[in-house]
């Protein structure tokens, strides 16, 4: 009885440890984010103070594949420091993490901006060894 419930633990085990993320496609360059942008839009970083700001997760299916890429995220911050119009601007590769990122967007909440609404800000997302973090 003590062998098997040591064998039953000892599956369990190696059944909870996960993989580790190994890349299967190189990571496309970094876009220079302010290249997208007009002289009047707003850049993530330059005036958003977060509130509420959680990173999208990594996709299982990138992440068994091992995918990486990168998502330019465009949002309007309201007066309330709420987002409004998000959209995906670019991602690479096309439709991989664009949908991950866009409903993580789409909860973000920001400082109420001093001078009123931000219109098209710009956030960059990397999708890179299996984690995800702000692009600059």
């Amino acid at each position: 009885m003590k062998q098997a419930i040591l064998l039953f633990a000892l599956l369990l085990g190696a059944c909870a440890s996960s993989k580790p993320f190994h890349p299967k496609s190189d990571y496309p360059p970094d876009p220079w984010v302010k290249g997208y942008a007009n002289k009047d839009d707003c850049i993530g970083g330059e005036k958003l103070a977060a509130r509420k700001f959680e990173l999208p997760t990594y996709p299982k299916r990138a992440f068994r594949t091992g995918r990486q890429g990168w998502v330019i995220i465009r949002l309007d911050v309201n007066a309330d420091g709420n987002t409004e119009n998000v959209r995906v601007e670019r991602a690479v590769p096309d439709r991989l993490f664009g949908r991950n990122a866009l409903k993580a967007a789409q909860s973000w909440q920001f400082q109420p901006p001093k001078d009123g609404a931000l219109l098209s800000c710009r956030v960059l997302l990397r999708y890179r060894l299996g984690g995800v973090s702000l692009g600059g």
